[in-house]
């Protein structure tokens, strides 16, 4: 009987590692955009992420365990992405489109190097960048050919959570203090990452940030379709400018000129 049930589990361990590449190249919908099982991962990265900004909270009186606590959320995403393309070279499925270079996959580095070092201008562009790239990823995740439960949902909806869990828990500890004055170093950052990514994605075939073609179930595109490609590039980075711009608007009154950060 032992052995009926390991027969019977491998096939879906086996489907559970599938990498993403694998699901895209069937072409199916797996994820429905904003579907039960979309909702349910939404949910549970919302409960995690406040369970982990209230244990962060709790180590408030103890230094030293609050920045373990810091460096293992924050190297937590860098850890499943090294999961999930550690699966794509054991499935041979590795592509460049596999490569770490979505600007979220930046924002994972940006939370650690953060951590590490509490590097101010680090801390601005993580708060603006992160924070929309993560979101944005969450609400129209771009693995919807892998089905809810799989390595490619668990690392992508994961990742994306510790990220915004990170931001909070040291936006809200008073590290990260956003300011006015400081919303143009997210917005060169995202001007940077687009100047060089848009030009590899040409070289490469690949659609890093989503400006070689837009992906299914986001606002993307529609945009496409309303202004054709790359006509929706121009729409698409202004909408994330003003929203990464939006965010240091409310801290006007929390960061003046030789408050310390």
């Amino acid at each position: 009987m032992c052995h009926t049930r390991s027969m019977e589990l491998m096939p879906a361990i086996e489907e559970f590692m599938t990498p993403l590449p694998v699901w895209t190249e069937r072409g199916e919908i797996l994820l429905p955009l904003f579907g039960a099982g979309h909702l349910a991962w939404l949910a549970a990265c919302l409960c995690a992420g406040v369970a982990l900004v209230l244990m962060h909270r709790r180590l408030g009186e103890d230094s030293e365990k609050q920045r373990r606590f810091e460096l293992a959320v924050a190297l937590a995403p860098l850890l499943l992405l090294g999961i999930h393309s550690s699966s794509m070279l054991a499935w041979g499925a590795f592509n460049p489109n596999c490569l770490p270079l979505h600007i979220c996959n930046l924002c994972e580095i940006l939370a650690l190097v953060y951590a590490l070092s509490g590097e101010r201008n680090v801390g601005d562009v993580l708060y603006g960048v992160g924070i929309v790239g993560s979101l944005a990823a969450l609400l129209f995740p771009g693995w919807s050919n892998a089905p809810a439960w799989s390595l490619p949902s668990v690392c992508g909806f994961v990742e994306h959570a510790l990220v915004l869990a990170f931001i909070a828990m040291k936006v809200l500890d008073g590290s990260i203090r956003p300011s006015r004055r400081d919303i143009w170093k997210p917005l060169v950052f995202t001007a940077l990452y687009l100047a060089a990514i848009y030009p590899l994605n040409h070289l490469l075939g690949t659609n890093y940030a989503f400006v070689n073609w837009a992906p299914y179930g986001t606002p993307l595109l529609a945009w496409e379709e309303a202004f054709g490609n790359p006509g929706y590039i121009a729409v698409y980075a202004l909408v994330f400018a003003a929203l990464e711009a939006a965010l240091f608007l409310p801290w006007r009154a929390e960061a003046t000129p030789g408050q310390p950060r």
